[in-house]
């Protein structure tokens, strides 16, 4: 592996002229200048329009769009705006520039030998790469880091495939959508499925909701309660403002992991707000295993231009890195600030030939949106 090293400037040199000449001028530069993307590859599992399975979908973009910066400082080469989630970063083309006619080398993935770069080569990029460029006349060399950076989000575009169709559901108000792994019931709303398992309902109880380790629901007193252990017990909910604010009627929560905090959950409420005919009332807490937290009323008022409106059959998800709400309008909103804000997305919206006039949301653990309408519609959605 030595040898090779060693060897690779004589290699580049010997065949060079070194005379002052027209035909063979000698130049001890030693930069890459440009680097550019070719035809990049990208799979994205999509669904069948003829046979409803998932399927993956190989796509291609024009690499060039996505500059490449070269920091000679700091001696490295990176895109900052992120390539498409699914790119393949694996078999790269690129087309390298240097200064006077460098010579690029690149250093293999599995040892410190080099070999000569070419521009119809492919090159694995999926984790940073050394590339070598050797001034012309062998006097030196200058090291770059490469390092391609591929989105791990999905796009902002849902594309819709129609399930199924069933008959019209008369009783949807009184429903909800929930997941068990990677399919889709309706169930009562009295009933929630954590974890893949269903509680509820229980005695004298309004069950609202779950996060991964607590039951949330009205007591026979009209209480916030909480239990640990699957609805054994239930204690009365910590609020940082008067119970009277709570939400009575149309109530939705959903959880997430709280940033990158152990056995914590960001839990949000809403439903319909008893102060205010036209929006929502909006509640979080932050409950670890060891401390259930307080719910905190997050102010809905007039300063915010992107409130909830109210609406009725609200499902709430969390999607993508944000929270999704749909009302009976069949719309759907999205807060990425953790419920402060909240906007009508055309990117989600369901197609045109989508009937009914109410519907219930959910996502599964492949994270895929599901709607159901009173109408019996079943339709599927996933980020493209």
């Amino acid at each position: 592996m030595l040898s090779v090293l060693l060897l690779a400037p004589v290699l580049v040199s010997s065949c060079l002229s070194t005379d002052d000449s027209d035909n063979g001028t000698s130049y001890a530069d030693m930069a890459i200048t440009s680097f550019t993307l070719g035809t990049m590859n990208r799979y994205q599992q999509k669904v069948s329009s003829t046979t409803g399975n998932d399927t993956i979908v190989k796509t291609t973009f024009t690499g060039s769009l996505y500059p490449m910066t070269i920091d000679h400082v700091g001696q490295r080469i990176y895109n900052q705006t992120e390539l498409p989630l699914g790119t393949d970063a694996a078999h790269v083309i690129c087309t390298i520039g240097t200064k006077n006619n460098g010579v690029v080398y690149l250093k293999r993935t599995y040892n410190d030998s080099l070999y000569y770069h070419q521009s119809t080569d492919s090159v694995d990029l999926t984790q940073p790469r050394v590339f070598r460029v050797y001034a012309i006349n062998g006097s030196g060399s200058r090291d770059y880091t490469v390092t391609l950076n591929v989105s791990t989000t999905k796009g902002t575009d849902i594309e819709w495939t129609l399930r199924d169709s069933i008959a019209p559901i008369s009783d949807m108000p009184h429903m909800r959508l929930v997941a068990v792994g990677d399919s889709v019931r309706l169930a009562d709303r009295n009933t929630v499925v954590a974890a893949n398992k269903t509680y509820g309902p229980f005695e004298g109880m309004e069950l609202l909701g779950a996060s991964s380790h607590e039951l949330y629901a009205f007591g026979s007193d009209g209480e916030l309660v909480c239990s640990t252990d699957e609805g054994e017990t239930w204690q009365t909910e910590v609020l940082d403002e008067a119970a009277a604010l709570l939400p009575r009627e149309n109530i939705a929560i959903v959880s997430w992991p709280y940033a990158n905090v152990d056995n914590t959950d960001y839990v949000l409420m809403a439903g319909n707000d008893p102060n205010d005919d036209r929006a929502m009332s909006i509640w979080r807490k932050i409950s670890t295993y060891s401390d259930s937290g307080r719910w905190v009323l997050m102010t809905q008022d007039d300063q915010n231009p992107y409130k909830l409106p109210r609406t009725t059959q609200l499902s709430l998800v969390y999607y993508n890195n944000s929270v999704l709400a749909m009302g009976a309008d069949m719309n759907i909103y999205q807060s990425r600030d953790q419920g402060i804000t909240w906007k009508l997305l055309a990117d989600y919206a369901l197609p045109a030939r989508a009937t009914g006039t109410t519907a219930c949301l959910a996502t599964d653990e492949s994270e895929r949106l599901w709607v159901v309408t009173d109408s019996g519609q079943i339709w599927q959605g996933s980020l493209r």
